[in-house]
C-alpha cells in the first residue's frame, strides 16, 4: 500500500459513523417537520458532496505534512524534490519563487552572507533564482531529502568532489546553457533575465530556471522516481493561546537571527496571529538598522509567509588552506535548536544520524516536536553564535 494513501486517509469508522449520523438526522428532521424531498434537496446534495469530498483518497506531502486530495497530487506524489541554490545578495532581491518552496535552508555561504538552498515538490514555478553555486554543506541537506534534484550554477571544489563521489545528482553539471539572456524564458530551463543584465547588475546576479522543465531535464537522465523520505511528526493547527501576542512594529520584538553581524542579511521573522505564522524579513530598511525589511517574492510581489521557522546551531571553521576562505558546517551529529510554532518558541536539539539520514528535532524531554502542516524556513547558525539570535 502507497505510504501516503495510508497515512493521509480519512479511517473508515470516521467515515461511518458521520454517514450514519447524517441519516439520523435527516429522518428525524423529515418525520417531525414533513418537509418535501424538494425542499431538502439542497440540504441533501450538500451532503452527498461533503461526503463524497471526505472520502476521496488523500496523500501528504511529505515535506509539509499537508493533506491532498489524490486528483490534485497526481502531479508530484511519485517524484523526488528538486533543490534549488538561491542568491541572496543585495543585487538578487527580490528572489522568485522563494515563496513556493516547501522548505528552505538559510546559510552562510562566504563572508556572512547567506544563501538559501529551497527544495520544491508540490509547487513547480515557472520562474525560480536568481541561482547561484552551491557548497557541501548544501549537498548534505540534499542527499536527506529524498536524494533531490540539484539546480546550481557552479559549485566549490569540496562540493565538485562531493557531487561526483557521493554522487549528487546534479543539474548543473549536464551543461545546460544558462548563459542565453531571454526576457520572455517559458519553455526554457534556465536562463539569463535581460531586464537585469540591462540594468547593470552584475553578471551573477541574473540567472533564472523553470522548475517544470529543470524536472524534465533530470528525468531524461534517468533522475526520475522517488525516494522515500524519513517525514517528521506533524499536528493539525490549532488557535494559539489567547495570551500570545501578535507581533507588530513597536508592539513587540521580532525574531532576529545576525548570522554574522547585523545588518543587510539579518534574518527576521514576525508572528501573524491571524493566519498563526511567521512574516519573512531580510536586512533593514536603511543605515539605522531600526526596521527590518519585508522579504517578496517577485513573482507575485508578496511578504513570504513560513509556518515553522527552526534555527539550528551547528559547528562552523573554515577550510583549512582554501584559497577563497571558505567554510565547513558540520550538518551530521547533534547540537541545539530554537523551534518557532504558534507564536511560541520550544528550546529543542537536533540529531542527524548520518549523512543521507534525516535531521531530527526534539524538546528537552526527548519527545520528538511535532510541526504544524505547511512549509518551513530552517536558519543554520553557528554554535559559537547563539546569543545572536533574539526573540
Amino acid at each position: 500500500m502507497n505510504l501516503y494513501k495510508r497515512r493521509g486517509m480519512i479511517p473508515i469508522p470516521i467515515i461511518i459513523a458521520l454517514v450514519i449520523g447524517l441519516i439520523y438526522l435527516a429522518v428525524v428532521f423529515i418525520s417531525s417537520s414533513r418537509v418535501s424531498r424538494e425542499t431538502l434537496k439542497p440540504f441533501i446534495d450538500a451532503v452527498s458532496g461533503g461526503i463524497k469530498k471526505a472520502t476521496a483518497p488523500q496523500v501528504v506531502n511529505p515535506l509539509t505534512g499537508e493533506y491532498v486530495v489524490e486528483d490534485q497530487a497526481k502531479d508530484w506524489i511519485n517524484l523526488r524534490p528538486i533543490a534549488v541554490m538561491m542568491n541572496n545578495h543585495i543585487y538578487a532581491r527580490p528572489m522568485s519563487g522563494i515563496a513556493d518552496a516547501d522548505i528552505v535552508y538559510e546559510i552562510v555561504a562566504e563572508g556572512g552572507i547567506t544563501r538559501f538552498l529551497g527544495f520544491f515538490l508540490s509547487k513547480s514555478p515557472e520562474k525560480v533564482g536568481t541561482i547561484r553555486s552551491t557548497r557541501e554543506y548544501y549537498l548534505v541537506l540534499v542527499k536527506e531529502l529524498g536524494d533531490a534534484m540539484l539546480m546550481h550554477i557552479g559549485y566549490s571544489p569540496q562540493a565538485l568532489q562531493a557531487i561526483e563521489s557521493w554522487p549528487v545528482r546534479s543539474l548543473g553539471r549536464l551543461g545546460l546553457n544558462c548563459d542565453q539572456v531571454l526576457n520572455d524564458p517559458k519553455g526554457e530551463n534556465c536562463w539569463r533575465n535581460l531586464k537585469r543584465v540591462e540594468s547593470d547588475v552584475p553578471w551573477e546576479h541574473t540567472a533564472y530556471g523553470n522548475i517544470k522543465e529543470l524536472r524534465k531535464v533530470g528525468e531524461e537522465s534517468g533522475w526520475g522516481g522517488q525516494r522515500e523520505i524519513r517525514q517528521w511528526l506533524f499536528k493539525d493547527d490549532a488557535p494559539p493561546p489567547a495570551n500570545v501576542a501578535e507581533c507588530v512594529i513597536g508592539e513587540c520584538r521580532p525574531i532576529t537571527v545576525d548570522f554574522w553581524y547585523k545588518g543587510d542579511y539579518t534574518a527576521g521573522f514576525k508572528y501573524d496571529k491571524a493566519t498563526n505564522s511567521y512574516l519573512r524579513f531580510t536586512g533593514y530598511t536603511d543605515d539605522t538598522n531600526s526596521e527590518l525589511k519585508p522579504t517578496l517574492d517577485e513573482n507575485t510581489g508578496e511578504q513570504v509567509k513560513i509556518k515553522n521557522v527552526v534555527v539550528q546551531f551547528v559547528h562552523e571553521e573554515p577550510i583549512a588552506g582554501d584559497e577563497k576562505n571558505r567554510l565547513s558546517y558540520r550538518l551530521e551529529g547533534s547540537g541545539q535548536a530554537l523551534v518557532f510554532i504558534d507564536g511560541q518558541v520550544v528550546k529543542s536539539t537536533w540529531n542527524k544520524a548520518g549523512r543521507d539520514e534525516r535531521t531530527v528535532f526534539y524538546d528537552l524531554n526527548g519527545q520528538e516536536i511535532s510541526f504544524n502542516r505547511g512549509n518551513f524556513w530552517v536558519s543554520v547558525v553557528s554554535d559559537a553564535k547563539i546569543d545572536n539570535v533574539l526573540y
